[in-house]
């Protein structure tokens, strides 16, 4: 399907861009003032986090994940967010929030304790799963912290987008998976500027990793990639080879699922030889490539709210793509919160433009240029001259940045009639235009300067930031409170409702929910 400006306008969708809707996940390590992680379970006044709606665990009972609900409006998103952020810090006792997606200092993975969900048969799928991703991957690589952000269009959108197309027998919801598609391919093709543009993982704690021949050394302490931007979505962090190999289709929804399925089937010599269980104790889920669909490691994927209990893959079969995930957003160490609204501008405006584009089908050839593109500028997106692929030809990054800005700053004119938003989108792009013409000005560029400007170490770097947040919201208004603290008491009770009720054991019905895949 190909979408342009003129016939999304002339269909009535682009009436309704202002309610495009977005929500955040933002994960943050809790550390004490020294930047120690916490070794604290997680904090009574956050409720349960197995059924809070707003504030839970990812990896670590020391990893909090906050969410918000969808929003129309950006404004009131990251407000939101800023109330969440301000009620956890009003609930933790001699603790803060570290700033930054590398982790602070972890001598072993026997300090991080795996995220607790209580004695549910779906709290232990929960933390097993996580048992499971340590003995695959490695605790410390699950204390990288970043957000997912979540971008969906209205129904009426997509029903307008389905007029366009005449005589078509498309479904409502084949068309909206298509739509998501389309932009999910695109922004695979057009990742690479986001990660040069926002990148904000440059340096990493000195006991990270031993794969240190390629960094250089920090005077106070850590590594860094002179020109690195964001060694989080790297071969430091979430780059799973087993996974890359599989090459997950997102050329269609029926590829999409079937290959999904295949992950989530197939077993694995390696996982195998890890085995289900130690003595008594089950260490994974499963033996299968990806244990659960999360599991799966992409910078964008389509998703559908799914009911507890179900399983993602068989709710996007029935009913199609709701919306889409992007999780290569590192935190902003810049920001209390993580994320500032120019980086939301600028991502909405991207994944529009990724709509607008054409989005040919992806095939072997331009997926390997595409991951060739992502090793570059995530390892060496500043480095001056650096070349990335475009077209089957090596073109000069930071001249396609510019090319590609000039082309949103056109689609931005075009939508202004639309959305009150393009105000903010046009003035994001002044920003990155800005970037493009001095790389230092990236999140990735400023966090070096600072770390070699001010002497500090990964771990003080980390640490100055955490205490600059913590006292930003000393005097903060928090307008959700109540909501908060009601949330955290109802989900206490969820918990125990869900325990009392429960009468199968486990593994009848891990065995039941693992054969749910269809």
């Amino acid at each position: 399907m190909r979408l342009n400006l003129k016939d999304l306008g002339s269909s009535g969708a682009l009436d309704h861009l202002k309610d495009i809707k977005r929500g955040i996940e933002k994960e943050s390590l809790r550390v004490d003032f020294k930047g120690g992680l916490s070794k604290k379970d997680h904090p009574e006044k956050l409720g349960s986090s197995l059924t809070n709606s707003y504030i839970t665990t990812d990896f670590s009972e020391a990893l909090l994940e906050l969410v918000t609900p969808t929003f129309t409006s950006t404004k009131d998103c990251l407000d939101f967010l800023s109330d969440l952020h301000s009620y956890v810090y009003q609930s933790l006792e001699d603790e803060m929030l570290w700033p930054l997606s590398m982790p602070c200092f972890i001598e072993s993975d026997e300090e991080i304790t795996i995220g607790k969900y209580g004695n549910s048969n779906s709290g232990k799928i929960k933390s097993i799963y996580r048992r499971g991703l340590s003995h695959r991957y490695g605790s410390k690589m699950q204390a990288i912290a970043g957000i997912h952000y979540n971008f969906s269009f209205p129904d009426i959108f997509i029903k307008k987008i389905q007029g366009i197309e005449e005589n078509s027998t498309k479904s409502f919801e084949g068309i909206k998976s298509e739509v998501y598609l389309n932009i999910a391919r695109n922004f695979k093709r057009y990742e690479w500027l986001y990660f040069l543009l926002f990148g904000a993982s440059p340096s990493f704690s000195d006991s990270f990793t031993d794969k240190i021949k390629d960094f250089k050394k920090i005077p106070g302490g850590g590594f860094y990639g002179k020109h690195s931007t964001s060694l989080r979505m790297g071969d430091l962090g979430y780059i799973s080879q087993i996974q890359d190999d599989l090459n997950i289709s997102i050329n269609s929804i029926d590829e999409y699922i079937k290959d999904l399925k295949g992950a989530l089937t197939k077993r694995h010599d390696k996982y195998e030889e890890i085995g289900e269980f130690s003595g008594k104790e089950r260490i994974q889920l499963n033996t299968s490539i990806i244990q659960i669909e999360n599991e799966y490691y992409s910078t964008i994927r389509p998703k559908r709210v799914c009911p507890s209990g179900e399983r993602p893959i068989n709710i996007l079969r029935s009913e199609g793509i709701e919306y889409l995930e992007i999780r290569c957003v590192d935190l902003d160490p810049f920001s209390p919160v993580g994320i500032e609204r120019s980086q939301i501008d600028f991502l909405d405006l991207l994944l529009l433009f990724c709509l607008i584009k054409e989005s040919p089908e992806l095939d072997k050839e331009e997926n390997e240029y595409l991951k060739e593109n992502h090793r570059r500028v995530v390892n060496y997106g500043r480095s001056p001259g650096l070349k990335i692929y475009f077209e089957k030809k090596e073109v000069n990054a930071v001249d396609l940045a510019q090319d590609l800005i000039s082309q949103m700053k056109e689609a931005c004119e075009e939508l202004k009639t639309f959305s009150s938003e393009s105000d903010h989108w046009n003035e994001s792009l002044k920003k990155q235009q800005e970037k493009i013409e001095n790389l230092k000005l990236t999140p990735s560029g400023q966090l070096i300067e600072k770390l070699i400007r001010e002497g500090l170490s990964h771990q003080d770097l980390g640490v100055k930031m955490a205490s600059k947040h913590a006292d930003f919201f000393q005097n903060y208004n928090n307008s959700h409170e109540d909501v908060f603290k009601k949330e955290a008491t109802m989900s206490k009770e969820k918990q125990e409702k869900i325990e009392s009720e429960e009468k199968l054991p486990f593994e009848d019905y891990l065995k039941e929910f693992l054969n749910k895949v269809s």
